[in-house]
């Protein structure tokens, strides 16, 4: 223990040196009286001991098709306790984001201690060696807003009790976290991360096989959402991933306490992409009894197919990024809803800024406008457009604009 005495007014006076002992010998006593109780505590979780836990931190990440690689350097994972940042792991370095699907991850942190208690905010902090390898092969810097270089906070709830390790996953959604800014003839590559983060005991999966009606084949590299809906009957993903050569699929990490559909709209092959109408399983509601389902689905061919694209305005500033959702009605036993089945980010040109979704199945449509605003404090604001309907015909692309 410190006693701080910044000054003591008196000094040359004999009277005051009295008193001024006599105050020394005083707060003397206090702290004696003070160390000898913090002696007196032990290891077990006495009054003078902060009881401790430890976490595990993991990385995942969802599908994308844009790019070849996606490469974030992470110099370390922190997490917030009562307004002090813990540094739990310090990895520094750069991760391909899109090897990280399918059930494999990269371990950030091990073992970490920390304090006992209740955890709202975590961060990753990054460095400067990120980029992006498009479909050509070419390599584009990736750049990281100024108002990031605090670190990425993610908000968060967890409990970390005495002796116990907590198991944190944290999902990098690349699909949603590259914008693209054009400048003149080349494109300019943002990072706008959009992250979640998850206990891994509190969560639990969903798995099937998608196949082809006609075929009974297994569809390879469809997209597949694990989707939730709002009070409003709103549809949001919680998780996606991409089946594999057979067909397969799983969906983990979905967080207990909420009700699931499985939403798909398969597009398969490259060269000559193959599409398929979509479809919604009814809903599953994972708890801790019951963490697991399985959802297997026949799609049939769709050989008419055409687009939808459009403008977006205002056009987002430099601290902004938008996303634009397509949606359909989808009939499971709750009820007919929105679902989503494509989503995109928007590209900002020099004076306008356009989404466009190609191969898709002819049919109605509707679209929404998602703007995530990255604040001073690297909170960010997320609005929405209004939605906004269309249809889509075989070999023509359907206009639709949004605005914000």
């Amino acid at each position: 223990m410190a006693v701080l005495m910044s000054f003591i007014p008196g000094m040359g006076s004999e009277v005051n040196m009295l008193k001024w002992r006599a105050t020394f010998l005083t707060l003397a006593g206090l702290g004696l009286a003070i160390l000898m109780a913090c002696s007196g505590s032990s290891s077990g979780g006495g009054s003078g001991t902060v009881p401790s836990g430890s976490m595990n931190v993991h990385l995942v990440d969802g599908p994308i098709s844009d790019y070849q690689e996606i490469n974030v350097n992470i110099q370390s994972v922190q997490i917030n306790s009562n307004g002090t940042w813990i540094t739990l792991g310090t990895p520094n370095k750069t991760l391909n984001l899109l090897t990280l699907v399918g059930g494999v991850s990269e371990t950030l942190a091990s073992g970490a201690t920390l304090p006992a208690g209740h955890y709202d905010q975590m961060r990753l902090v990054l460095g400067s060696d990120n980029t992006v390898k498009l479909a050509d092969g070419s390599v584009q810097p990736l750049k990281v807003p100024s108002g990031m270089q605090s670190g990425i906070k993610l908000i968060v709830n967890f409990d970390v009790a005495p002796g116990t390790t907590k198991d944190v996953w944290i999902d990098f959604d690349a699909a949603h976290s590259v914008q693209v800014v054009q400048a003149g003839m080349s494109g300019q590559y943002l990072l706008r991360p959009t992250i979640w983060a998850f206990d891994k005991l509190a969560t639990g999966s969903i798995q099937g096989t998608l196949t082809d009606s006609a075929t009974s084949a297994g569809l390879p590299g469809a997209l597949v959402y694990a989707e939730v809906l709002d009070g409003s009957g709103n549809a949001r993903i919680a998780r996606s991933t991409v089946t594999d050569a057979n067909g397969a699929y799983t969906l983990d990490l979905l967080p207990t306490g909420a009700t699931y559909f499985v939403v798909s709209q398969p597009l398969t092959g490259t060269d000559t992409p193959k599409a398929y109408d979509a479809k919604a399983s009814d809903g599953f509601a994972l708890s801790e009894a019951t963490p697991t389902f399985t959802y297997s689905a026949a799609f049939t061919a769709n050989a008419t197919t055409g687009g939808v694209s459009g403008g977006l305005t205002p056009v987002a500033t430099s601290s902004q990024s938008d996303r634009v959702n397509l949606f359909q009605s989808l009939t499971t036993s709750s009820g007919s809803h929105l679902f989503l089945v494509r989503t995109t980010m928007a590209t900002v040109g020099t004076s306008t800024e356009t989404y466009s979704f190609t191969t898709v199945p002819a049919g109605s449509y509707s679209l929404q406008a998602v703007r995530s605003t990255l604040n001073g404090d690297g909170s960010t604001t997320t609005t929405t457009s209004t939605v906004q309907t269309g249809t889509v015909a075989g070999g023509a692309t359907a206009t639709v604009n949004l605005t914000l």
